[in-house]
């Protein structure tokens, strides 16, 4: 059983403030300029929930903060490796 994912609406003035801090990761400017953040995240399910909502292909979710890479390659190994820090 999935969860719906929470949706909050914020106003161009709002998110155009200088103190704005985005309130999910993921979001969608509408034809009103109203911006639709999706609280999850898997940007899968906010793309899902948006395509649900105004029609598969109208919007495509944007991520409203910087995501972490991964750290590991595809195959388990870390991709950088040092072995020396200083030379004396």
């Amino acid at each position: 059983m999935s969860k719906e994912v929470e949706t909050v609406v914020v106003s161009y003035q709002e998110f155009t403030d200088y103190d704005f801090i985005p309130p999910a990761s993921y979001f969608i400017m509408d034809a009103l300029q109203n911006y639709v953040f999706y609280k999850t995240s898997d940007r899968a399910k906010a793309q899902k929930a948006c395509d649900e909502y105004y029609g598969k292909g109208r919007y495509t979710v944007k991520a409203s903060k910087i995501t972490k890479g991964k750290i590991k390659n595809e195959s388990g190994e870390y991709t950088v490796r040092g072995t020396q820090s200083r030379r004396k």
